[in-house]
């Protein structure tokens, strides 16, 4: 049950968050706070979900406010406030909700939404797990991870032409003096603009190898000992040097046995649930209302 109990948790720690109760009047007084233009994101059947509700949810949440500073992240909150808002109006059709509901009231009706609408599944035959497990094998042990030196040259936010230009050439530089015979660590030391790279010589510890899709690409074919050319970052242009390397180990199956099965029925159910959600979605009609956040969703909010 303990990933039932987790499923639980996440959801509620987010749908609560955006039911926010109302302050008193004697705290509104108080703290007198400036009235925020009424914004709207998005439109769950006539329920209306605002900028200020989303910046509430941001606030009650500090750990997930670095998803909204991209538009993926900004998108994916935005969906799962949609998903909830869709489950809370279920809940409430269904008669599972008093009037004035309780936090505990919420959860108690969530768990009858669960176990009629997207339940627990059963634990999978042993062929199931077998396969599912062989074909994630990195999820069941320590994945590889690689040691790292880096010379980063950054660029401002938003960027001109002319401001990328003479980044590139910095870097290209500091390259210039490593193929010319220059210590790695001491040219990192002193150009580097990672602060934690500059003050350990460029290093920067182990990483996962496959942790990120960029930094993957640029290690394709490096080999320990070995420095790439200038790559173009994130944050504007670095020079990585692979410095030690660590195989991944991993779990036998019949040790990992139990996690393969938990992680299994969490997606098997995490599935249901999303089901579910698109046809709560199709039946109440959904619509993105800020323009600036329509071009994150092509092919509808629950394609």
């Amino acid at each position: 049950m303990r990933y039932f109990l987790l499923f639980l948790l996440l959801w509620t720690t987010s749908v609560f968050a955006l039911q926010s109760p109302v302050p008193s009047p004697a705290a509104q007084t108080e703290q007198a706070p400036k009235e925020m233009p009424r914004v709207i994101m998005a439109r769950v059947g006539t329920r209306e979900i605002t900028v200020e509700e989303f910046m509430g949810f941001l606030a009650k949440n500090p750990t997930r406010v670095k998803e909204a500073t991209t538009d993926e992240g900004k998108a994916g909150l935005l969906r799962e406030a949609i998903g909830n808002e869709l489950l809370m109006l279920a809940m409430r059709e269904e008669g599972l909700l008093p009037e004035n509901p309780t936090e505990a009231d919420q959860k108690k009706a969530f768990v009858q939404l669960i176990n009629k609408h997207f339940p627990p599944p059963p634990t999978p035959d042993d062929a199931t797990l077998r396969d599912y497990y062989q074909k994630h094998t990195s999820d069941f042990g320590i994945p590889a991870s690689v040691r790292l030196s880096q010379i980063q040259i950054r660029v401002k936010e938003s960027p001109s032409e002319e401001d990328k230009a003479n980044a590139r050439q910095r870097a290209e530089a500091a390259l210039a003096r490593i193929e010319a015979g220059e210590s790695f660590a001491a040219i990192a030391a002193e150009l580097s603009e990672n602060p934690r790279a500059k003050a350990n010589q460029g290093d920067v510890g182990f990483v996962w190898r496959d942790g990120n899709a960029w930094l993957t690409q640029s290690l394709k074919g490096l080999k320990k000992g070995e420095h790439t050319g200038v790559l173009e970052s994130p944050v504007g242009y670095d020079i990585l040097m692979l410095t030690d390397e660590r195989e991944a180990i991993i779990t036998p199956f019949e040790e990992a046995r139990d996690s393969v099965a938990k992680k299994l029925q969490v997606k098997q159910q995490a599935q249901a649930r999303n089901a579910y959600v698109k046809q709560l979605a199709d039946r109440v009609g959904v619509e993105i209302v800020l323009d600036e956040m329509k071009g994150s969703f092509p092919n509808g909010v629950f394609p």
